[in-house]
């Protein structure tokens, strides 16, 4: 078995300006596996990946999102976004392996609550394993497809602030939504549940209190916790960051009808299916940070959240 490094600029490519080419061939090198054909006297490529030339830490956000290499060899283009994706998670281990990432993400963390504490702030935090696994920003916009919420210096999955927001108040709209259909019913009878959605919603955003309430939570206190259009919430939602530790792993979707959905065809079973790769967090436990200056307030937040992580969820 031999291991070959593949000639440049012909077998594989970036996208990228031309003096950033001339880096990245230097750092990220194709490598194929050889082995000789005693049958045929000859030596035949049995496997092919992307390596690092050099083991220093890198930018995982870049090397995601910008660094992208691109297979030239015909019969290595459908492979190419999984041997890219595994460049990717083998370089995220060696970013954790080479630095206490974790330890410092964590101190400044505290440090920012600290602050803020001080100024008056009421802290109230939990941790949340997510025991299978997790991907926000699957749908952003991506060169590779799918996509991934990194973090643009630490290089991490993390939850934005305004994902743990959003599927707070997913949560209270829809619950409220069931309720709200079956207590104001239109001369038809029940109203529709989409409607019921969006009466909750415009409610919430204008700041219109409705009879209704969840977890104990009154319709006037949601308004308070999200706010609307012309006033600011009382409850900020934080980012939430892994703890100790993230697994990267590659998952997997199989679009059964291809297409169906990308030349309006009928599904059938003659179709082949396309396997579509992609990043997820598995396996991975998150810190939810929430703060306001009203006691009560944080104290419903959580309430919510907590039951909109067990109930719903989040991310894809």
């Amino acid at each position: 078995m031999k291991i070959k490094q593949e000639t440049p600029k012909i077998n594989y490519k970036f996208h990228n300006s031309k003096d950033t080419n001339e880096i990245l061939f230097n750092e990220i090198q194709k490598l194929g596996r050889w082995e000789l054909n005693k049958r045929k006297n000859k030596e035949d490529k049995k496997d092919w990946w992307y390596e690092c030339k050099n083991k220093f830490e890198k930018n995982i956000s870049l090397l995601f999102s910008k660094f992208i290499p691109e297979s030239l060899v015909k019969n290595e283009v459908n492979e190419n976004k999984d041997k890219y994706l595994q460049l990717v998670t083998k370089e995220f281990e060696n970013l954790k392996s080479s630095l206490k990432l974790f330890d410092f993400i964590e101190k400044r963390n505290d440090n920012l609550l600290g602050c803020l504490e001080n100024s008056g702030f009421k802290i109230k935090n939990f941790q949340s394993l997510c025991p299978w696994r997790l991907v926000i920003g699957l749908g952003a916009t991506h060169p590779q497809e799918t996509s991934m919420t990194l973090h643009h210096i630490y290089g991490i999955p993390y939850i934005p602030g305004s994902a743990v927001k959003g599927v707070t108040k997913h949560y209270a709209v829809l619950t409220l939504a069931d309720k709200y259909r079956k207590n104001f019913k239109s001369k038809e009878g029940e109203e529709d549940f989409t409607v019921a959605i969006k009466n909750i919603s415009k409610a919430l955003e204008n700041g219109e209190n409705i009879n209704l309430s969840i977890d104990d939570i009154s319709f006037e206190n949601l308004i308070d916790i999200f706010g609307t259009q012309k006033k600011v919430g009382k409850v900020i939602f934080m980012d939430a960051y892994p703890v100790n530790d993230v697994n990267l792993k590659i998952d997997i979707m199989n679009t059964h009808y291809p297409n169906y959905y990308s030349k309006n065809e009928p599904p059938a079973d003659w179709q082949n299916p396309k396997p579509i790769k992609f990043l997820t967090v598995e396996n991975t436990k998150f810190q939810f940070n929430l703060l306001s200056r009203d006691k009560n307030m944080l104290g419903k937040a959580e309430i919510l959240l907590k039951n909109a992580l067990k109930e719903f969820g989040i991310g894809a």
